[in-house]
């Protein structure tokens, strides 16, 4: 049990059906925890980036024992629970080839309490064989109920901790958990890095380089669209006067306006219509079955709204943190498309994830970035296959008045630095090939180093290792199939074919692994080039940022002596070809010939490089 976690050759680095960014970040939680194991560590990646998978990956190589998921909610328990079924193929660790061989995949068990004395043994049972426990907070600890997991086991019990949505764990049960148990790998990911309530997150900030602006670009999210609406007349009822939303303003306040709004009938119906035309808009032209989430003040406000969609025709369900219980049924059914709308409250504003959801409905005001950041982010989730322009387009949908336009402001924001990071990727791989298609002997005055460089790795090694390993799978997974089946033929028992079958994996498992190894050396050198690739535009993209620069200006080549640099046509192509260059001269070799350490030697000198593009920036407009 101590052992599995390191014993267990999980395949994460180089390992091209997971995410860049899991990879990344397990690659750093890793470095982090041998240098300081007992500090906790805040990981960030955005909805829809792959929280879930890099949760399965995380105690791999780095737990010494059992591990412990602790969930904010019901529903998010489920989500994760799903991803983590063992008794099926689909679950996370076979999908994504991180563990061929099915006898090696992890004991997994979901913590949901326990009735009678019976229950409680047949419980521990699961909970001693486990090698990671998934609880929400409710069942990991309860000040009210000795049958909590603080209740029942011993303080050593765990070695590892991850908490899922940890902008929660600031929280009084969250901490008195976490004081229980004595476990010192405390891993705690959440997309949205605030609070309501400003308090600071506990620990080291390890990984928030992937963010919401990298997930539009790759496409791994949908994009967004807002709608807003108002009607031509709106008037408000002040001492019995009805009066414009300017008087209303002078005499009450924003918050007024915005509260009176959002209970409005007829505000309300106005969202209602739009909503619709947009779903129907969606369902008629798109490829799936499209559904729209909504948020509501309350409960009876809900149940208003819910009414309202019921009138056009639509079928709609409230749900709500006060009845968890008919919330789950509930939800089961909106996924099974049974449900056309759901009304939440205090409910759905994070980590449910269902991708059909592409209309977002806001009939409350928020008054802070975080909820409604969490609710917004449920109908992000990527449709597979779907028409980027109908399916994987979401519409948030609310009433001008909810004064949500500052609010609504970061995700454009984000939108455009994803589209300026797209710009500077482009730039940095156009620099790449430029370099790449000039013979090697052409050096001009300025001492411009050319480098010969056969492929650029990051479309090269990880893809055909990919390749390679998947086409194995599957030949030696069809001969497996077809040798059960003439074993059936012959009238051998269920149990042979089994024994047969699990046999055949495990050497399946053991080529897969010695394969991996041989390429091994240069996997590393594919991520390590892959994380250099994403820090220079991390940090170019925030230089254009504080700067101002147009990255498709020409201050730059214009304003330079270097006929090298002056060659350049843009500002990002002039700070590519100061980058690589310099890095070049100094490392003393072409990025193709670097090894291990030349990577950390280019991370440590990439700062100053900027700093220096910083200051001839500035310089500029001096």
């Amino acid at each position: 049990m101590e052992s599995y976690f390191k014993e267990t050759d999980a395949f994460i680095k180089g390992n091209a059906a997971l995410r860049g960014p899991q990879r990344v970040a397990h690659a750093k939680l890793k470095h982090s925890l041998a240098r300081e194991p007992n500090i906790h560590k805040i990981i960030v990646l955005p909805t829809g980036a792959g929280k879930t998978g890099l949760i399965a990956i995380a105690p791999y190589q780095i737990s010494d024992g059992r591990v412990l998921v602790i969930t904010p909610s019901l529903v998010i328990r489920e989500g994760i629970s799903d991803a983590f079924d063992t008794r099926t193929p689909f679950n996370f660790w076979t999908e994504r080839n991180v563990i061929i061989d099915d006898n090696k995949l992890p004991n997994v068990y979901r913590y949901a309490g326990y009735k009678t004395s019976a229950d409680k043994t047949r419980v521990m049972r699961y909970l001693n064989e486990a090698n990671i426990v998934i609880a929400n907070i409710h069942k990991t600890f309860s000040s009210r109920s000795d049958k909590s997991l603080c209740g029942i086991l011993p303080s050593d019990f765990f070695d590892m901790i991850i908490i899922d949505e940890a902008h929660h764990s600031a929280a009084d049960s969250w901490i008195q958990a976490l004081e229980h148990f004595s476990a010192k790998k405390i891993v705690k990911l959440t997309a949205t890095p605030f609070r309501a309530d400003a308090k600071e997150l506990d620990g080291d900030l390890i990984f928030s380089d992937y963010q919401l602006a990298d997930a539009i670009k790759d496409k791994l999210v949908k994009n967004i669209l807002a709608e807003d609406y108002t009607t031509e007349k709106l008037e408000f009822l002040v001492d019995g006067k009805l009066v414009d939303k300017e008087t209303a303003l002078d005499a009450m306040d924003k918050k007024w306006v915005t509260r009176s709004v959002a209970y409005s009938p007829k505000c309300n119906q106005t969202i209602v219509e739009m909503s619709i035309k947009r779903l129907l808009e969606k369902r008629r032209l798109g490829s799936a079955h499209h559904q729209i989430i909504a948020v509501a003040c309350d409960i009876n406000h809900a149940k208003d709204i819910k009414a309202l969609y019921e009138a056009q025709g639509l079928t709609a369900a409230v749900v709500t943190s006060d009845e968890p219980d008919k919330a789950e049924d509930t939800i089961i059914d909106y996924k099974k498309g049974q449900i056309d709308v759901v009304v939440n409250v205090n409910m759905l504003g994070e980590g449910f994830d269902h991708p059909n959801i592409s209309i977002a409905a806001i009939f409350r005001p928020f008054r802070t970035l975080s909820p409604y950041a969490q609710f917004i982010g449920r109908a992000l989730r990527k449709i597979k296959d779907g028409d980027d322009n109908i399916d994987n387009l979401a519409h948030v949908v609310y009433h001008t008045e909810l004064d949500l336009d500052e609010l609504w402001a970061y995700y454009p924001g984000q939108k455009i630095k994803g589209e300026r990071k797209k710009i500077i990727e482009l730039e940095y791989y156009r620099e790449q090939a430029s370099e790449r298609n000039t013979d090697i002997g052409e050096v001009n005055a300025e001492g411009k180093v050319i480098g010969n460089i056969k492929e650029f790795l990051s479309d090269g090694i990880a893809a055909r290792h990919s390749e390679e390993i998947q086409k194995r799978i599957d030949e030696r997974e069809e001969k497996i199939n077809k040798v059960a089946d003439m074993m059936r033929t012959e009238g051998f028992s269920e149990l042979d074919v089994e024994d047969y079958i699990k046999s055949q994996k495990q050497q399946l498992d053991k080529e897969i692994t010695d394969k991996r190894n041989k390429l091994r050396e240069e996997l590393i050198r594919e991520e390590l080039h892959k994380v250099h690739t994403e820090d220079i535009v991390n940090r170019v993209d925030i230089l254009f940022e504080e700067t101002g620069i147009d990255p498709k200006g020409i201050e730059l080549p214009s304003n330079t002596t270097s006929s090298f640099l002056k060659s350049a046509e843009t500002n990002d192509a002039y700070i590519m070809k100061y980058i690589n260059n310099s890095l070049k001269q100094k490392l003393k070799r072409s990025i193709n010939e670097w090894e291990t350490y030349d990577f950390e030697q280019a991370k440590k000198l990439l700062p100053e490089l900027i700093e220096r593009l910083k200051q001839k920036i500035q310089s500029l407009g001096a």
